[in-house]
């Protein structure tokens, strides 16, 4: 790819084309390279998409289940397990998949038509059916049609911010620029998407479609593969781990019950079926969507749309906040903070509304010598020049006069300043605003106390570096006195009187300021990556609080970095400012090479491969592109950097949610199966049927699991350091709960069973013994180590609301016909229902007895352990 802003004209159009083009070059050009338009990338079908949902190593095993039923004869059964199969994946398709319209959101933002040079004068042509050597005629409003090098212009100002992500309108030039220069800084260059403000130009296109800037970030989206979530990967892990389980015992119970106690070939399939059932936690999927989307809720209620429900996880997983600077940690709002007159500093007070007759003739300046207020305008303007906006803002306030101009210099990047000619007390006067190096090189005098004195430039100088420092952008104003017959030219712009120098910045937001801490205390680092000036980053850092703010380092420098170099780089910098798409993508992807869980925020055209790549994309709602909102996970309503910190809060008090859910549900599933492995050993009846089997799992299981989703959030939750990413969801700790808890249950399962005769009544009270035991057990679920209730119960309003459904649900199973005659149920006496609820007790206080000796063992063996200690190793 060439350099164009590095080539003079006559260069470019040798490489494109020296004359006009024709209808004959245009036709033959797009035979071989095609239009200039956006190529559209394959698009997956949605029943691939679908079937995609059954390809789990349990979803197989299931589905292989309800075949076996099939053909045994168990139609009813095996549609119940078939149907469980297709519930799961149809709340994966429809409330976990996300449609990619991202690319449909970029083609919205190209021109529809172009105005280029032809033989016979301005023509209007379809901006599709442009080519490299077309001359392009640019005005006012006009969205640019291809990457063009810039021929000619006229005050020519054009809005990059959907590539750049700053504010300001660009000045564009046309003359070639020296060496290796950020996208932000090539003036001379006119990119496909973005908007001319004001102003007109020429310019040669020398990009078209794909080949553009807008096109490489198009390319970039479709080469990044969808991600899959720390929470995906760790159920798969535990599935495929349950899965290998299974398949060992169904293989050792096949074999010993048909070579040594000589089993029926059909009694051991409805067995091994029953044990498939039992074992696998087919609830689980509908559970763990439960408490994503009551997270999702929570986060909706904060200003954060969650658009994929494990989403909401890998936001508490983070170890990495990669934020834009503007909009997002600053106001967005430049604002007046200091000013330099009659050698003192004066910090602004915007609440003050009274005039400041010591910077009087500063704020006339200031007041008249700009172009976004007009005369007849006795309001200041909301849109325009940022700059002038916050000088205007406070110089309206303050009642400042205004003073009809008679000539102007409009802003040119070449000179850095512009001016402004008023006729005050029959006096010609001209005051000039601009670049403090500029100005300061041409003042001869200084303007102190209403005397003119002797300017000391080595002391304005000084104050220009302090405000820099600061981040603050420095603008110089001065004025000169003229003969009424002088015109306003650029060679008048010597010996000018100096008046003062003022200092504008974006601040940054108060909120983020304390989202910033609350991130650090919670060990999540915050990267600001900025196309702002390094400077000013620096600046705007080290206000935040962020980590290592005196050091930043630029794009092109990172253009300059070997593999090795990007990786240290990226390790140790905080602050990168002059970056391109292609850098924001290049941080995120060597960050998460090195092992981290990578949030990043952006709300423009140029950050939306870097969203889609990062593990949890933000995207700004307010002033968010469609194509960066498309392209993220979550976007923030209100643009406040603050919610990320609640989103991380949220996440975490999620992932405690979801150990807790999967530390209650899966004793249950091993009590089952451990229940029908010991009935087919000692040759006994089956336990429980298979519908049975699914109303535990599938009914009582989510009802009482539901409840654990609403937890509330641990009180030192952020003050902990993100989880290890190697840990497993099913840890040593945890294994060792649900065997224990398993072999409880089993244990008082066959006691309660064994007391009664009657099948129908055994099954009954073994179904509400079971139970009765999970109900008790979710209580001790609450806290995986402390006191159930080291909070009170009340918190959870949702754990009182499901077990009085659990409560009616079994009240129904054992007294409703219709459920009974489903199930196979029968009624129970008084007695046998109290019987079901004595082991229920036992298991609570045996499992309470259990997590106070395991705190007694970690306070010995463990010096700094405290109640927020995880018992995950």
């Amino acid at each position: 790819m060439k350099q164009w802003h590095n080539l003079d004209i006559e260069k470019v159009q040798s490489a494109t084309s020296k004359t006009l083009i024709t209808n004959e070059v245009r036709k033959a050009y797009q035979e071989k390279h095609g239009k200039n338009k956006l190529q559209a990338s394959e698009k997956t079908p949605e029943w691939k998409k679908f079937l995609s949902y059954f390809h789990d190593a349990l979803m197989y095993v299931l589905i292989g289940a309800a075949v076996l039923k099939f053909i045994t004869g168990s139609l009813v059964e095996g549609a119940i397990v078939l149907l469980v199969v297709v519930l799961n994946a149809m709340i994966g398709y429809y409330q976990e998949r996300k449609a990619d319209d991202s690319l449909s959101s970029i083609s919205k933002l190209l021109s529809s038509k172009a105005t280029v040079e032809s033989e016979n004068g301005r023509l209007s042509i379809d901006a599709k059916d442009l080519i490299p050597g077309d001359r392009v005629y640019l005005s006012p409003g006009d969205v640019i049609p291809a990457d063009l090098r810039m021929e000619t212009v006229n005050e020519l100002k054009i809005d990059e911010s959907i590539l750049t992500g700053e504010p300001d309108a660009v000045v564009k030039t046309s003359a070639r620029l020296e060496g290796q220069i950020a996208l932000a800084e090539r003036t001379n260059m006119a990119y496909s998407g973005t908007q001319v403000q004001s102003g007109t130009g020429k310019g040669i296109v020398v990009e078209i479609g794909s080949d553009t800037e807008i096109g490489k970030i198009n390319a970039s989206l479709a080469t990044i593969e969808v991600k899959e979530t720390p929470l995906l990967k760790k159920v798969n892990e535990m599935n495929h781990a349950i899965f290998k389980g299974i398949g060992v015992f169904i293989f050792l119970l096949g074999l010993i019950s048909y070579f040594i106690y000589g089993m029926s070939p059909m009694y051991i399939v409805s067995a091994i079926i029953a044990l498939i059932v039992s074992s696998i936690p087919e609830g689980l999927p509908s559970i763990l969507t439960i408490i994503l989307s009551s997270g999702v809720k929570n986060m909706s209620e904060q200003n954060a749309i969650v658009k994929g429900l494990p989403t909401v996880e890998t936001l508490g997983s983070m170890t990495v906040i990669c934020s834009d600077k503007t909009g997002t940690l600053t106001k967005n709002d430049m604002t007046l903070t200091n000013v330099f007159s009659n050698n003192q500093v004066t910090v602004i007070d915007h609440e003050d509304q009274t005039d400041s007759s010591n910077n009087e003739l500063l704020a006339k300046i200031m007041q008249n010598c700009q172009e976004t207020q007009s005369f007849d305008d006795r309001h200041c303007p909301v849109t325009g020049n940022a700059t002038e906006l916050a000088l205007l803002r406070w110089t309206n306030r303050i009642g400042t006069p205004r003073i009809k101009s008679l000539e102007t210099l409009p802003f040119d990047s070449k000179y850095k300043y512009m001016a402004t000619s008023h006729l005050i007390n029959g006096k010609k006067r001209i005051f000039v605003k601009g670049a403090p190096d500029i100005v300061l090189n041409k003042a001869t005098a200084a303007h102190i106390d209403g005397q003119i004195a002797e300017f000391d430039h080595a002391q304005w100088e000084k104050i220009n570096l302090a405000f820099a420092s600061e981040g603050q952008r420095v603008i110089a104003f001065a004025y000169k006195d003229v003969d009424t017959t002088t015109e306003l030219t650029h060679e008048e712009m010597d010996e000018l009187v100096i008046i003062g120098l003022a200092g504008i910045i974006d601040p940054a937001k108060e909120s983020a300021i304390e989202a910033v801490a609350d991130c650090k205390k919670a060990g999540v680092r915050v990267v600001m990556i900025t196309g702002d000036h390094p400077t000013t980053a620096k600046a705007i850092a080290k206000k935040l609080g962020i980590d290592h703010s005196e050091r930043a380092i630029t794009g092109t420098e990172l253009d300059r970095l070997s593999t090795d170099e990007w990786q240290r780089v990226v390790k140790n910098t905080n602050i990168f400012a002059r970056t391109t798409p292609e850098h924001k993508l290049m941080i995120v992807t060597y960050l998460q090479e090195q092992g981290e869980i990578v949030g990043m925020t952006g709300d423009g055209v140029n950050d939306a491969p870097a969203l889609r790549k990062a593990d949890v994309g933000i995207a700004m709602g307010i002033k968010g592109s469609d194509v960066s909102k498309q392209a993220a996970d979550m976007i923030l309503i209100d643009d406040n950097f603050e919610t990320i910190a609640k989103a991380i809060k949220e996440g975490r008090r999620i992932f405690d949610n979801l150990k807790k859910t999967i530390l209650f549900y899966l004793p249950t599933c091993l009590a089952q199966g451990l229940l029908l492995i010991v009935s087919m050993l000692g040759n006994l009846p089956l336990p429980l049927s298979t519908v049975q089997i699914l109303w535990l799992n599938l009914v009582a299981s989510i009802t009482l699991s539901y409840a654990l989703g609403f937890e509330p959030a641990h009180k030192m939750i952020m003050n902990r350091a993100p989880r290890d990413m190697k840990e497993k969801i099913i840890s040593k700790y945890t294994l060792f709960r649900i065997v224990y808890v398993g072999l409880l249950l089993t244990f008082f399962g066959f006691l309660t069973m064994n007391a009664f005769g009657d099948e129908a009544v055994r099954q009954t009270v073994l179904i509400n013994a079971i139970v009765f035991g999970q109900a008790f057990y979710m209580i001790n679920c609450r806290e995986i180590t402390d006191s159930a209730f080291s909070n009170k119960i009340k918190q959870n309003k949702a754990l009182i609301y499901s077990l009085l459904v659990m409560a009616i649900l079994q009240l129904g199973m054992v007294y409703f016909s219709p459920l009974q005659s489903i199930l196979q149920t029968t009624s129970l006496t008084l007695s046998e229902l109290l019987i079901s609820v004595i082991p229920a007790t036992l298991l609570f206080l045996l499992v309470e007895s259990e997590k106070h000796v395991t705190r007694v063992i970690l306070k010995e063996t463990t010096p700094t352990y405290s109640m927020d200690t995880k018992v995950e190793k």
